[in-house]
Formats: structure tokens, sequence, C-alpha cells
């Protein structure tokens, strides 16, 4: 039965990350008038286990301005959050995080790794 339990909640909070990553996503793309944030994108959700609070993840087109970009959302967090509440139906809207998405970092210093390896280079 506790698996059960378990197997249900796991789907029910899959399912919330899904849809807040939507909103959010559309949210930036159709309501944030903002050039700045123009090549912006939401790549993933980490809900808390009490939903309190959310970190999203974002990358950018230009890699280079990614901490000045994570810093200007953090400021627009409320209207974020205002968003979730509209479209959400929640008993309490969670707080949001802006975090930058580190994977494409990760990714790019394993290929470069790579790379030398395969030339016969030396780390």
């Amino acid at each position: 039965m506790n698996k059960t339990n378990n197997a249900i909640a796991d789907r029910k909070n899959e399912r919330i990350k899904s849809e807040i990553l939507n909103i959010l996503n559309n949210t930036l793309k159709y309501n944030l008038n903002n050039k700045d944030l123009k090549f912006v994108s939401f790549t993933y959700v980490k809900l808390t286990d009490d939903r309190s609070t959310v970190f999203v993840l974002v990358d950018t087109y230009d890699r280079s301005k990614i901490d000045s970009m994570v810093s200007k959302l953090n400021e627009a967090k409320g209207f974020f959050r205002k968003a979730l509440a509209e479209h959400m139906n929640m008993k309490k809207v969670p707080t949001i995080i802006f975090e930058k998405d580190k994977v494409i970092d990760s990714t790019r210093k394993i290929d470069e790794i790579l790379i030398k390896i395969n030339k016969g280079g030396s780390l």
C-alpha cells in the first residue's frame, strides 16, 4: 500500500512540475516585455517535498549573459509567481528561485576533454 501511495505522489509531483514549467515558459514568451530576456528559456524545475519552493533552471542562447539574466529573472519572480497563482489550483503558490542551468557548462567541459583525448593530447 505504501508503494502505491508513493507512486501516486510521485506522479502528482511530476504533473505539477510539468505544469509549472509550461506556465513559466508561456509567461516568459507571451507576457514579459523585456527584450533582454528574449532568448531565455526554463529547462527544468525542482519542487521541494512540501511544495513551498520551486527552483527553476534557466538557460540562454548567449551563455556569457546567463548570470545577469538569472538576476533579472529573480527580480521579476513576483510576476512569475502571480502567473502561477492565476493558472494553477494550489492552496499555496510556491516561492520561485531562478538558477543557472549548469548542465550545459558541464557538457561543454566533457566535450573539451573528449576532444583533447581524441587528438592524443593530455589533460
